[in-house]
């Protein structure tokens, strides 16, 4: 068996988080990196010669050498106590918050909206945007709650490993092996992830606390982690024609259809003789506006019949024109944004996280093989903790954008990318003019 290195061996070592607390456990690793120490350090390192030699007798107990050892000393490694923020909590024991428990506490707790009824399809229309804009709101408070808790668990491991980190560099200095710099870069490394790691665990309990808020009840426990995406193939959203999808959504949509109604039935009261005098009247006033800052024109009624119907009329057609264009530039925006936010997930889970795993498993052999360092190695590692962080917010994307895109389909405003799911705003029928 080879000298105590402290160089895990095997490709069992796929993680920093399985190689760091051995290097812990083994409290001679920086005596096995002091061939080039001070004078002035090797008689303290002299003092732990015994440790060392009973370190490598430990490590020939084992069968796999630093693979068993670190099993075994697993158990006994203290965690940090300082990492401990304990804000955000769960219960183990609750029941998991599914997307589709999530939908129906929330509906539960709007029974008055699901019981009301509407005497006119105005009414009607106003209940509907109601229950799709709370449903649309809840659905994005659960993507955001469970994406925070991911982010939270994964900035868990990057600063314990910067803990570990933190440890080794401490040892290093203090027999010699490192100068008094290269600690403190290691120590600022270590207070940027905690500072990262306080920051998550507020994100996780505030994400969580405005979902339990909006279902009226905190008897639940999150979801670990957010599904992967949906490949192309199941976006139905994405493989429809951007025409035909537009004309779909204009048929079927509640208030369009409602306006078109309306200003039909005006213009069919008004006839076809009194708008074409309203149309030419208009033409006239438009082209006598030769500039932006010229005085706003007003139109003489005296030139034309005029009546209450023709001003419903004019008025009902302006607002089914706006709205048509109004739902269609949405559903663009939404369609848009979900094929983006669907290129970037794809591009990060299928290339990029793929490409750091293979460089980590690169270094680890290089590690064992004893071409690179253990500092290398853990730069490796947390690379690839910092890719895993990224996936966590392209599912996240996605998913509101996904979200997104189904209630415009389904009639709702566009809220757009960036949108607060939680603002005073995203559930009221007022906050975006449809």
């Amino acid at each position: 068996m080879r000298p105590l290195d402290v160089r895990p061996s095997g490709t069992l070592m796929r993680s920093m988080l399985m190689i760091l607390p051995a290097l812990l456990a083994l409290g001679s690793f920086s005596v096995a990196h002091s061939q080039n120490a001070s004078p002035s350090a090797r008689a303290s390192q002299e003092s732990e010669s015994q440790r060392w030699r009973n370190a490598n007798s430990e490590v020939g107990r084992y069968a796999r050498g630093h693979i068993d050892l670190l099993k075994a000393e697993r158990g006994r490694i203290e965690r940090d106590p300082s990492l401990t923020f304990g804000a955000f909590k769960e219960d183990t024991s609750a029941p998991e918050l599914s997307e589709e428990a999530a939908r129906k506490a929330v509906l539960s707790l709007h029974a008055d909206l699901l019981s009301g009824q509407a005497i006119s399809n105005l009414e009607k229309y106003a209940r509907d945007t109601q229950l799709l804009m709370l449903l649309q709101t809840t659905q994005k408070l659960w993507i955001e709650a469970v994406s925070a808790k991911e982010q939270l668990n994964i900035q868990t491991r990057l600063t314990e490993a910067a803990s570990v980190s933190l440890e080794l560099a401490k040892r290093m200095e203090k027999v010699g092996n490192w100068g008094r710099n290269r600690l403190v870069d290691v120590e600022i490394s270590y207070q940027t992830a905690r500072n990262q790691l306080l920051l998550a665990d507020q994100a996780a309990l505030n994400s969580r606390q405005k979902l339990l808020t909006q279902l009226g009840s905190d008897q639940w426990r999150l979801p670990n982690a957010l599904p992967k995406p949906l490949s192309r193939n199941g976006l139905s959203e994405l493989l429809i024609p951007l025409d035909q999808q537009q004309t779909e959504l204009l048929a079927r949509h509640p208030q369009y259809s409602f306006m078109e109604k309306e200003a039909q039935y005006y213009e069919k009261i008004v006839g076809p003789d009194m708008l074409e005098q309203w149309r030419q009247q208009l033409d006239s006033l438009i082209a006598a506006s030769t500039s932006w800052t010229s005085s706003i024109p007003t139109l003489d009624r005296t030139k034309i019949l005029w009546n209450h119907d023709l001003d419903k009329a004019i008025k009902a057609r302006a607002d089914a024109s706006r709205m048509r264009i109004q739902t269609k530039s949405d559903l663009l925006q939404a369609r848009e944004h979900l094929r983006a936010t669907h290129t970037q997930a794809s591009d990060i889970l299928n290339t990029l996280q793929n490409l750091y795993g293979s460089a980590e498993e690169e270094a680890l052999m290089r590690y064992n093989g004893m071409f690179i360092s253990t500092w290398e190695l853990i730069a490796k590692a947390q690379a690839k903790m910092q890719a895993e962080l990224a996936v966590t917010q392209a599912k996240q994307s996605f998913w509101i954008a996904l979200a997104d895109m189904r209630a415009v389909l389904a009639g709702a405003p566009y809220a757009g990318p960036g949108s607060n799911a939680g603002s005073p705003n995203s559930s009221s029928s007022s906050s975006k003019g449809h």
